[in-house]
């Protein structure tokens, strides 16, 4: 209901709030109503009439101007939301840059432990780019993703919370919704670090998006995926898991194609659980024979961990692995349908 000042009488602030009541709409849609028409319905009495008639303008014009701040800032506060980043709200195609092509040495961010805030990340750049037909601006996506994972961290945060998911299973795990610092990280990991970096971001990595001079934009596999139905975003089946077999498909195949390195990571260790549920120490030994001290690679044991922690946990985001606590242990073993999966992935020719 809008403010109204002391010069409006309360007889006649009665007589208004009545006469909204018998058409059943608020006293703000009333006024705002009644100061469309009020040269047609003007009461008999002409200065009667320009006071009256002033106060009403008045008011529906603050009416208004209330209303319009309170949605622009409410518009504000949800951009990136889910019902932002939904296929039935985004309208146009954006501008799309050039597919990247195989990167025999690049690997994915070993702290980038989950690629669901990236299918997010692809719809924000889609939406965003659509409207205004160029490339991007750092500074504006950054500020949109970092206000994108904070929005549906929470929102995923309450829905694990709803669903009972224990540790390993938390959809909102990788927006770093709760802590600014680890929220920018995630960004810079995701899109890059700022200040003109000539490393390449994950998304660029992994082929979904480009940065030119002027900004960012989806590659033609990026859109691809981004316009592919997600069980979360676009229909609230948060019980699917998070990605739809359509999507796992595009995105091992982006894995597959334009990183070998990441992929034998990948498969070193499915070929390590093809006996069954193993435990993390005889992974990490599978890793270090392939990948350790005394090889062409050389890695530490500790770069050796981190690999392995970042490769089996988007395996199990992906439905590759399934994790499982026995005792102190965590013992990972492949899904069902893990090995026909990978082959059909390795057997597919552009």
């Amino acid at each position: 209901m809008v403010d109204v000042t002391l010069s409006v009488k309360d007889r006649q602030l009665f007589n208004w709030i009545q006469a909204a009541q018998e058409k059943g709409i608020t006293l703000e849609e009333w006024l705002i109503q009644s100061a469309d028409t009020s040269t047609t319905k003007i009461e008999q009495d002409k200065e009667s009439t320009v006071a009256e008639g002033g106060i009403l303008s008045g008011l529906a014009e603050r009416a208004w101007d209330r209303r319009a701040k309170a949605g622009d800032s409410l518009a504000q506060r949800e951009f990136g939301n889910r019902n932002f980043l939904r296929l039935e709200s985004i309208r146009g195609d954006p501008v799309i840059g050039p597919n990247i092509g195989r990167l025999e040495n690049e690997m994915l961010p070993s702290g980038l432990l989950r690629l669901l805030p990236m299918k997010h990340a692809l719809r924000l750049l889609w939406s965003m780019s659509s409207e205004t037909k160029r490339s991007l601006p750092d500074g504006e996506f950054r500020n949109a993703m970092n206000q994108m994972l904070r929005l549906n961290g929470e929102t995923l945060a309450n829905e694990d919370n709803r669903f009972g998911r224990g540790r390993g299973e938390r959809l909102a795990a990788g927006f770093s919704h709760l802590d600014d610092d680890a929220r920018s990280r995630a960004v810079n990991w995701m899109i890059g670090s700022p200040g003109g970096t000539t490393k390449l971001s994950a998304m660029e990595i992994i082929g979904w998006s480009t940065k030119d001079s002027e900004g960012y934009r989806l590659t033609p596999h990026g859109l691809d995926l981004a316009k592919l139905p997600n069980p979360i975003i676009d229909r609230d089946l948060a019980h699917e898991g998070p990605f739809s077999p359509l999507e796992r498909t595009l995105i091992l195949d982006s894995i597959n194609h334009r990183l070998p390195q990441e992929w034998n990571i990948m498969r070193t260790l499915i070929d390590g659980m093809r006996g069954g549920a193993v435990g993390n120490e005889r992974l990490d030994a599978r890793m270090a024979r392939k990948y350790g001290e005394g090889t062409a690679f050389n890695w530490t044991n500790s770069i050796l961990q981190l690999r392995r922690v970042a490769a089996v946990t988007r395996m199990s985001e992906l439905g590759l692995v399934i994790r499982r606590r026995d005792g102190r242990r965590t013992l990972s073993e492949l899904s069902d349908d893990a090995i026909k999966i990978i082959k059909f992935t390795e057997d597919r020719v552009d």
